[in-house]
């Protein structure tokens, strides 16, 4: 789902490269006022999104997703359908009844993560409980989106356009994560990701990624650091950090969209 998964793994907050759990920096690096160095909490409640709108179709046994970049096609009738995604080998969609559908993923034979929707009686609500398996600790959530534009006549509930309306409960190892500075050398360990760079160097491939993509990472100030995400030579994402002390503030933006998120985050 663009909204939750995508701009939530650019944004770091649940399922990205630096979205991890791992070993803090060093207790002086940990104690500067405006160093990203040490281990990060991400405030759940403070996800802001803008543009992000994800518009869905399931119909004649079908699920497009129109907001995805590009856009793609399915068949949703409960069985694993090949596709040519990043990191994405595989996607399948059920639908359950009138106001469900079940989704999954996965790469190989590995299984990516699940999730089920459910629509409220009043169709103007979705509920979102989802699992990410991708990961050294298994993450699950509960993300709830708001009906912006109506479903097509005929198309399931959960067809239409919806923006987030609040993160929920997320299970601590996706919130958690950790940066280690040396130098001009700058290291994020994670949940089954991570990476090791040179400030204002070239990319790097960050671990455990599947995708193709690659992360750059510069200190544009005393206290502000930028991760821009790139595949085959295009920008993905700009994620822009700000540490104010123990506050940490970040704006992620696709600028294939111009889709943004906001989140804080709390030094531990």
């Amino acid at each position: 789902m663009k909204s939750i998964l995508t701009a939530m793994c650019a944004a770091s907050l649940a399922l990205g490269v630096a979205a991890c759990s791992g070993d803090p920096g060093t207790k002086t690096e940990a104690t500067e006022a405006a160093s990203l160095a040490g281990t990060w909490k991400a405030n759940v409640d403070s996800a802001e999104f803008e543009n992000s709108t994800s518009s869905y179709l399931f119909a004649d046994g079908q699920y497009t997703c129109n907001s995805c970049i590009p856009p793609y096609t399915v068949a949703a009738n409960g069985e694993w359908v090949s596709v040519d995604r990043p990191g994405v080998d595989a996607l399948k969609y059920t639908i359950v009844d009138d106001r469900t559908i079940t989704a999954a993923s996965r790469l190989g034979d590995k299984e990516l993560g699940n999730s089920t929707w459910t629509i409220s009686e009043d169709g103007q609500t979705m509920t979102v409980n989802w699992t990410n398996l991708d990961g050294d600790e298994v993450v699950e959530g509960t993300s709830t989106l708001t009906r912006v534009a109506a479903a097509p006549d005929g198309a399931h509930a959960a067809s239409g356009d919806w923006d987030v309306a609040s993160i929920g409960e997320m299970s601590d190892a996706g919130l958690l994560f950790t940066y280690m500075i040396d130098g001009d050398t700058i290291t994020s360990t994670g949940n089954g990701g991570g990476y090791t760079a040179t400030l204002g160097g070239d990319p790097v491939k960050p671990e455990g990624d599947e995708s193709g993509g690659m992360i750059a990472v510069e200190k544009v100030s005393d206290n502000v650091y930028r991760e821009t995400y790139s595949r085959d030579g295009e920008v993905i994402n700009v994620l822009e950090m700000t540490v104010d002390g123990d506050t940490l503030r970040a704006v992620s933006t696709d600028p294939r969209d111009n889709s943004t998120s906001r989140w804080t985050a709390t030094r531990q």
